[in-house]
């Protein structure tokens, strides 16, 4: 995997308020890739990840040691690095996407002690919503966890 474009967002608190990042949480952006990046660019939306991936490229909007605005849940932001992945409704992300995540999640995982049998979540286990969506959480799971 290719480093992450910086993308940036001003959506972000700086800082994790003493948390340590123990958990990923997945994501779906029910769109593209463009779709994230229009949509973390503006603060008005009030909302960011980390990374986001599709067609075939990773992009960052906020620094690992900063706080996106991903899961809904103040605590768990604090204390989790959220990915976005291309994909809809109707349109599951495509092999490249879940390749690239996989490569991502490991070296997250590595880097900050995450066990990714436990550790990676799906958005719906933070909050009630439909996200991750089309995304297959355990996919990223298995395929992260024969990387780490």
């Amino acid at each position: 995997m290719s480093m992450a474009l910086w993308k940036g967002s001003p959506n972000f608190n700086t800082g994790r308020n003493g948390s340590s990042v123990d958990r990923i949480v997945i994501h779906y952006i029910v769109g593209t890739l463009a779709a994230a990046d229009a949509t973390f660019a503006d603060p008005n939306a009030q909302v960011s990840a980390h990374y986001g991936i599709g067609e075939g490229a990773v992009h960052q909007y906020v620094n690992e040691m900063d706080t996106s605005w991903h899961a809904g849940d103040l605590a768990m932001n604090r204390r989790s690095i959220g990915i976005e992945h291309s994909a809809d409704q109707s349109r599951p992300p495509d092999a490249t996407t879940y390749a690239a995540s996989a490569e991502l999640c490991a070296r997250i995982c590595r880097d900050f002690g995450i066990d990714p049998n436990t550790q990676i979540i799906g958005h719906s286990d933070v909050v009630s919503t439909a996200c991750p969506g089309t995304v297959d959480l355990q996919r990223i799971i298995s395929e992260t966890a024969a990387l780490v």
